[in-house]
């Protein structure tokens, strides 16, 4: 039977779509540089997992974790367009940001308590926050204008306790009386090592100062034009934290694969304190899911810093966050 003329085109132009479709290449991923605030370390434990695991490739990244290290700062490359995504430890660096007119705002909280403790030795017969008082306090240069300021204010501290922070305990185990800052998922770990004792510390998040902290921030400029990476970099980042939490293997061996000083056991022991201590999931993650960025604790943080004459009264607050990328339910 003969085809009609029509008919035949028609099908030959079909027959052509379908060849061409599926001799397309895929649309290549979209490259994003995510700038970390230091080396691979368990803190980042759910993006390396996430990145394993294939979580960001999946919805449409090529991701590049890059490690930071001493000298590099996040901020000032994010504000520079020399990466797309910068990790940065609390509230404070997204709203400087703003404050000085680069619009970059927060899209998650991977930690939704401050990771900072401050360490002492029973010895001392400190027993409470107050006892601090009056005693010598080793801290870095740059806590002395973020939680530094709200500690004087509350338990009434004074400058002339401040010592000289060196990121070393040598000085703090020569001084029975002195007491030093250190991250509640290593620093105890790393002591008892040396010491064979866990040393003793108070949480500044159970003293009051709790910023959210290992905040993942964009551009605002990324957000309006590739709303969709954005997504993708948070539903990545979260299913990546999800993982880690009910087994950290995957996370672990690529961190220390990139960083062999962070050891299965440092490891195991920073894994325990997160959740012994609520530091990724609480009631609100348990609501909204994990990196929710609350308004009201934001505002909070905010009120804190202007009462300790670190901010401006009149910043909009608001402009330096926005949970438009976490109210998506998880899967």
């Amino acid at each position: 039977m003969e085809m009609k003329i029509g008919t035949y085109l028609k099908s030959s132009i079909a027959a052509v779509a379908v060849f061409a479709g599926l001799a397309a290449p895929a649309a290549a991923n979209e490259p994003v540089t995510f700038q970390l605030s230091w080396k691979a370390q368990p803190e980042f434990a759910g993006f390396y997992e996430a990145l394993e695991k294939g979580y960001y490739a999946a919805c449409g990244i090529d991701m590049t974790l890059r490690e930071g290290a001493p000298g590099i700062d996040p901020t000032q490359l994010l504000t520079t367009g020399a990466v797309d995504v910068a990790l940065l430890p609390q509230n404070d660096g997204v709203l400087r940001m703003n404050s000085v007119g680069f619009p970059a705002k927060a899209v998650m909280a991977s930690m939704q308590k401050f990771l900072t403790v401050m360490l002492y030795h029973d010895e001392s017969g400190i027993k409470t926050p107050e006892d601090i008082k009056d005693k010598p306090v080793l801290i870095s240069q740059s806590n002395r204008t973020t939680f530094w300021p709200f500690l004087k204010s509350k338990y009434g501290y004074t400058d002339d306790q401040l010592r000289t922070y060196t990121g070393q305990i040598a000085t703090w185990m020569s001084d029975k009386t002195s007491i030093q800052q250190g991250v509640v998922t290593q620093e105890p770990f790393r002591i008892k090592a040396e010491t064979g004792k866990l040393p003793s510390y108070f949480l500044l998040s159970d003293m009051g100062y709790n910023p959210y902290t290992v905040i993942v921030v964009v551009s605002q400029k990324m957000i309006d034009e590739k709303p969709e990476v954005v997504q993708c970099l948070v539903d990545g980042s979260r299913k990546g934290w999800v993982d880690f939490l009910k087994d950290p293997s995957v996370a672990f061996a690529a961190i220390n694969k990139l960083n062999p000083q962070i050891t299965k056991e440092l490891m195991d022991y920073s894994h325990e304190m997160m959740t012994a201590n609520n530091l990724v999931e609480n009631d609100d993650t348990a609501k909204h899911g994990i990196g929710w960025i609350s308004a009201e604790r934001w505002k909070s943080h905010y009120e804190m810093l202007v009462a300790n004459g670190l901010f401006a009264a009149d910043f909009d607050y608001a402009s330096a966050f926005t949970t438009r990328f976490l109210e998506k339910p998880m899967n």
